[in-house]
Order: C-alpha cells, then structure tokens, then sequence
C-alpha cells in the first residue's frame, strides 16, 4: 500500500514587498527602479505645485522728450511674489492628494513587481506540470503500443476486425499528437520564463504556498487597497475644485533695488525699496456648481468601487478555495485507485508466474499505476498554482516558517 504524499511548509522568506527585482534581467530590474526613482520626482512636484515661483527682473529704460532735449533713465532690479496663503482647504487637500498619489503609484508599482515575480512562479510551476502530463503520456503511449501489438496479432487469428484495430492505431496517434504538443507547450513557457529572468527554471526554488484565512486575503488585497486609495484621491480632488470656487488670500510682495537719472529732478529715490500687500478674490464663475457635481460624482462613483471590488475579490477567494478542494477530492480518489492498484499487480504476477496472465497485463497495470502517481503530483501542482495566485494578491510580504 502507498504511503501518501506529506506537503511539508519549507522555511522559505522571499523579499518581494518593497522592491526587490533580483530574479529579473538586468534591464527589467533597472526599469522598475528609475520607475520608483519617477514616483519620488513627481511626489515632490505634485507636493509643491501650489508654491507660485518667485520671479525676477532686471530692466533699463531710457525716456526722451518730444518737446526738449531731456531724457531720464530707470535701472531697476526686483524680486516679485505673487503667492496664494489661503485657499479655503484648498492647500491642504494638494499636499494630502499628493501623499496619496505617491502612496497609490507606489503599491502599483509593488504590485507589478510581485506580478513579474508571479508571471516566473508561474511559469516554473507550469513547466512542472507540462512535464508531468509529459511522462504520463509516455506511459499512455506504451500501453496503447501493447494494445496495437495485442490487437494485431487478434486481427490474424480473427480474433477482432479491422475496426477495432484501427481504433487502438488512432488512439495511438492521438497519444503521439499529445505528446508533440506538450512538448510545444513546454517551449512556448521556458520562452515565457527566458523574456522574465537570465536563470534556468530547474534552478528557481519555487515555496511552496499554503491556505491563508479569507478575512486576512481581504484585508491585504492589493486590488481592494487600489480602489480606497483611488477613491482617497479623488476625494481630495473633490475638496480642490471646490476650494477653487471660494474666496483666495494671496500676498503680493516685491523687493528690490532702482537707479533713477533725470535731468531736470534731483529729488528722485534712488535706491532699496521694498512693498507688501494682502489680496483676497472670490471668483465667480456660471459654472462653479456643475464643475463641482462633476466630480463629487466621481469621487462617489470610486467610494462604491471599493465594495465592489470587495465582492469581486471574494468571489475570487471562494472560486480558488473550491478548485482546491475539488484538487484534493481527485488525489484522495487517486490514492484510492493506486492502492487498488497494488493488488492487482500482485494478482497478475502471481497469474504470470502461474502461467495464465502474460507480461503485457503486468506491463499496461504497472504503466496505469504510474499514470496515476503522476496525477496526484500534477493535482498538488495545480492546487499550488490556485494558492499562488491568492498569494500574489496580497500586499503583506510572504513569508513561510
């Protein structure tokens, strides 16, 4: 009797929040740090945007009478600043969007990593797979080769008709067909797996994942984060285009240095002067309360985006949670089948010995059983792929102990 396969929990701790790209090319690594190199610039942009520049002159302007022979000069240098210091939230609601926006670009940006990571976990556990199926087609192939020869052999004794020979042949051929394109299948994903990573898949340790509780998915969920930072943002857009439309405080202020020249005045200032003042301007516009709906309905519309994204993401959970379950209901059924197997192995080699049974039933029994012992293997395959992508879904670092 066959002793079940044990799943052991490896001590396995990938750095993959963050940014953390070591098993990718080179150049894909480089790419996603100039792309978090691109989220700092912006954050600081986008933090300062309200700031207005302080502008400088420097000018000369020669003045001459139609009338008479005088003419004046004025060389003046200034520093002007024309800067909005209330804005009715409206400043506060910028440096908060900003904030949220570099919170939001950044866990987009993880999420592409952890999916590149994803996309090569995939693929190895894939090729697996397509390796599995491989063998077991193999072994397939040998038994429809033993059914052809028995069946041949029938035909010339009359025994079967041409039918049924020429089912056991196109079964054959099909079984070769299958194998030609698992074997394409296996190309087309190493391919897949060269484009992510220089490594070969026999040298990527894959962990091996397990079920994690459905309130704990939820609440790491990198979709649903997405979707409440997406509504965070167009909240605080809300609150800036409605600040647009009420009263602004702005300081005017100048400093600067002048030169003045003029023939007939010996009074003028020349010299350091300096000016300041207090601006407050509410701006009407017709179509202030429009402009306002407007995007009071997109911030609302992305507020009842979250639970649906909510709903859309248990589902998901759910969808794996049963496809693993029905995975493990077809490997205890198979542990049942290759237990019923060894019987029967034992049954026909004590009917070769005896005489009665011929080699090719042990053959095409030996052949089935190890079709089967595959098939528990591709099953823990699949049930690890269903578990990978519930993983990958998370925002927390994945950490096995």
């Amino acid at each position: 009797m066959m002793k079940k396969a044990i799943i052991l929990i490896t001590f396995i701790s990938i750095q993959l929040i963050g940014f953390d790209v070591s098993l990718l090319h080179t150049q894909k690594q480089a790419i996603q740090k100039e792309k978090l190199n691109e989220i700092e610039a912006s954050h600081q942009k986008q933090k300062y945007n309200w700031v207005s520049p302080l502008n400088l002159s420097l000018s000369k302007n020669r003045t001459k009478s139609a009338t008479d022979a005088t003419h004046s000069t004025l060389d003046k240098a200034a520093m002007r600043l024309n800067q909005d210091i209330f804005r009715s939230g409206g400043i506060y609601y910028t440096l908060s969007f900003a904030d949220k926006q570099k919170s939001y670009q950044l866990l987009t940006l993880e999420r592409e990593n952890k999916q590149l990571y994803e996309q090569i976990y995939t693929a190895v556990l894939s090729l697996k797979r397509l390796n599995l199926q491989l063998k077991q087609s193999e072994y397939r192939l040998k038994n429809l080769e033993i059914d052809v020869f028995l069946k041949q052999e029938q035909y010339k004794t009359g025994s079967v008709d041409m039918t049924q020979l020429n089912r056991a042949i196109m079964d054959k051929n099909d079984q070769l067909k299958q194998i030609i394109t698992s074997k394409e299948s296996i190309t087309k994903t190493k391919k897949t797996l060269k484009q992510l990573t220089p490594l070969d898949y026999e040298n990527i340790n894959t962990p091996i994942f397990t079920m994690m509780p459905q309130e704990e998915y939820m609440q790491q969920n990198y979709a649903i984060h997405q979707a409440a930072l997406q509504s965070d943002m167009n909240f605080n857009q809300y609150k800036i285009i409605k600040s647009n439309y009420l009263p602004h405080i702005s300081l005017n202020a100048e400093m600067g240095y002048q030169d003045y020249d003029h023939q007939i005045y010996a009074t003028d200032y020349n010299g350091y002067y300096n000016s300041a003042g207090l601006l407050m301007s509410i701006p009407l516009d017709f179509n202030t309360n429009t402009t306002i709906q407007e995007q009071k309905a997109l911030y609302l519309q992305t507020k009842l985006q979250v639970e649906d994204e909510k709903i859309a993401q248990k589902a998901a959970y759910e969808e794996s949670l049963e496809l693993i379950k029905n995975y493990q209901e077809y490997i205890e059924i198979t542990y049942q089948n290759l237990d019923l197997y060894d019987a029967l192995i034992i049954m026909t080699q004590q009917g070769f010995k005896a005489g009665y049974k011929s080699g090719y039933d042990l053959q095409t029994i030996q052949n089935t059983q190890k079709i089967d012992a595959l098939e528990i293997k591709i099953n823990e395959t699949n049930i690890q792929l269903e578990l990978l992508k519930l993983h990958f879904a998370q925002q927390q670092r994945i950490t096995y102990e």
